[in-house]
């Protein structure tokens, strides 16, 4: 039996953006797939330009969240509609290699014990033409910041071998098994946005499974940069109050559940502090007192909260 993979597209208000996502899935050689677009509550008529563009492909379906639900709520309600074995999750600013589903599912051939398997993403966006996003995502697990290998190296200098680079996670997109998607519980949502899909990664290691970004797989990352925002707060993750104070609490809370506890305190008690400091720093200069306690707000989240507890109002 031929696989199906079944292409998972989280979406807010980017129409124009995520149906030339869906074209490019849509275009790729290989594997019988289907295409779930979860519309997060978009006010911009995104149901109706998916409905215009692709109303008549069966491949094509859109559930609409009744309420705006952020990034993990809407992959985990797309993984439930899906029907393949294979789930791909792909962030709506992307455009997809036409080799990609062939690429990612020949490397799950060559290890077979991976239960992740992530496309190398490319960037797109003015300013980053053709430079790597990553051949490898990890943490330190002394201070928590993300540690990229190959960040920013260019396309043409990326060497041919290996073709497969091991990793703890990825950001953007990834695919998985559905079996271990499920058997994992799939996307934390106490997370809300931000860190779940680092926290699925290390969840998937720590199973004993390998992780794999395929280097041959290709996603061309376009980025996005919503009006009001600062493009260098954007580039720190900062450029709303809400993700903000998301990123400053998981990132304390990704540290509680996966990192030693000696480690976790070094994160909690010095790097926490500093990155309150340098967080500010860079929203006050930017005009935006709003994101710089939104990150002292998620901060005190991070290190009074468990990490099992339920997700706070904000």
């Amino acid at each position: 039996m031929k696989p199906v993979v079944s292409v998972v597209i989280p979406t807010f208000n980017r129409a124009q953006m995520v149906c030339d996502c869906v074209a490019s899935v849509l275009a790729a050689e290989g594997p019988e797939r289907e295409v779930v677009v979860v519309d997060d509550c978009s006010p911009d008529g995104t149901a109706a330009s998916l409905h215009e563009r692709f109303g008549g492909d069966a491949r094509v379906r859109s559930v609409r969240n009744d309420v705006n639900s952020f990034q993990a709520v809407s992959r985990n309600r797309g993984a439930a509609c899906a029907k393949g074995e294979w789930l791909l999750f792909l962030d709506d600013d992307n455009i997809l290699d036409p080799r990609a589903l062939v690429e990612l599912l020949a490397c799950f051939e060559r290890h077979p014990d991976a239960g992740l398997v992530a496309p190398l993403s490319v960037h797109r966006r003015p300013g980053k033409e053709n430079l790597v996003w990553t051949l490898g995502s990890d943490f330190s697990r002394w201070t928590s910041r993300p540690r990229d290998v190959g960040a920013n190296l260019p396309l043409e200098r990326l060497p041919s071998e290996p073709a497969d680079r091991p990793t703890t996670y990825s950001p953007n997109a990834f695919m998985v098994p559905r079996a271990i998607y499920e058997r994992l519980g799939g996307m934390d949502e106490r997370y809300v946005q931000i860190f779940e899909e680092s926290d699925f990664g290390w969840r998937v290691v720590e199973s004993g499974r390998s992780a794999w970004i395929a280097t041959r797989a290709r996603t061309w990352h376009l980025g996005f940069l919503e009006s009001g925002c600062v493009s260098e707060l954007r580039a720190l993750g900062i450029e709303k109050p809400c993700r903000t104070y998301c990123f400053a609490r998981n990132r304390l809370r990704f540290a509680r559940r996966h990192f030693s506890f000696l480690q976790a305190l070094s994160v909690a008690l010095v790097f926490a502090p500093l990155s309150v400091i340098y967080y500010g720093w860079a929203a006050l200069k930017n005009r935006r007192p709003a994101i710089a306690l939104a990150y002292l707000r998620g901060t005190l989240a991070g290190i009074f909260a468990t990490p099992a507890s339920s997700h706070e109002n904000h």
